[in-house]
């Protein structure tokens, strides 16, 4: 079980933050963890002069790798309960650590998950926040999905032992946070700046895209490329993740000034075993950068 900090002495506070490096505190189908050298070496060099923008933000893999080089972060995402939890992270660590301990300390309970499942959100956001992570670090193959009622249905996962309260996590990523600005928005309505860098990794073509109870369909495929046509007329270097299908190769493919990257991935939401495994997903930018 974890310990709460609230009443260590702030110079020890600060040796864990400077011994932890900020990292994903949540769970993403389609997290890019993975990735990230892939990623990094395509980076554009202005990386470090301008503001990053994240409109698909999911668990903030590529951020939080990059959190030592951005001055501005804007972070965003259509998931109400995932960018609550990301501000109260930033705002109020000490008691979402203090509510995940009680959760940690329950979760022995096999019933105790499918109890805090059924509960209605609550009113307070940081325990909205609290509940939205146990879920997360609890369910089945760390899965978030929602009916059409945007109601979380996914069962508790068989894990013996999971992280529930990473504790020292959860300080470093809100101090990670505090220049990142968190907002409830569609990908389109973000205006990023002249040179600014703009990462996408939308719900990939072909594969789950139950993060929000409307899904992301192949009009919002097409709706991204036309975005990111506009931010590129702005000045802003774009890069998009997405899985290599016909449709997506369809709208990039030979449209200036897109460049297409295919790199090996692996792919580890399946409810079939046999379905998980290597596979082939595209690095698209509208600069140039290495070849490969």
């Amino acid at each position: 079980m974890s310990t709460t900090t609230a009443s260590l002495p702030t110079e020890v506070k600060e040796a864990r933050l400077e011994r932890t490096r900020a990292r994903p505190f949540v769970k993403w189908a389609g997290g890019k963890r993975s990735l990230i050298s892939e990623i990094m070496r395509r980076l554009p060099a202005s990386i470090d002069e301008r503001e990053y923008w994240e409109p698909f933000v999911g668990g903030g893999a590529l951020f939080f790798a990059l959190e030592n080089r951005i001055r501005q972060a804007h972070l965003s995402d259509v998931n109400q309960d995932l960018v609550l939890t990301y501000n109260m992270v930033r705002k109020e660590p000490e008691k979402v650590i203090a509510l995940l301990a009680e959760h940690e300390r329950r979760h022995h309970d096999r019933h105790y998950y499918y109890t805090v499942r059924s509960r209605d959100k609550s009113p307070d956001p940081i325990e909205a926040a609290a509940r939205f992570i146990y879920l997360n670090k609890t369910c089945y193959n760390g899965l978030y999905r929602v009916n059409r009622q945007g109601q979380f249905n996914v069962p508790r996962g068989s894990y013996k032992n999971p992280t529930i309260c990473d504790e020292d996590n959860l300080h470093a990523a809100s101090e990670a946070l505090k220049k990142a600005k968190m907002i409830v928005r569609d990908f389109s309505s973000i205006k990023p700046g002249d040179g600014d860098f703009v990462y996408c990794d939308p719900p990939y073509d072909g594969t789950f895209a139950g993060y929000a109870s409307d899904g992301f369909a192949d009009h919002d495929q097409n709706r991204l490329r036309d975005a990111a046509l506009r931010w590129h007329d702005i000045g802003a270097h774009v890069m998009i993740s997405n899985s290599d299908t016909p449709l997506v190769r369809d709208l990039y493919d030979g449209c200036d000034p897109f460049v297409i990257r295919e790199v090996a991935a692996p792919r580890n939401i399946n409810s079939n075993g046999n379905g998980r495994g290597p596979t082939s997903e595209l690095i698209i930018t509208t600069y140039g950068g290495i070849p490969g």
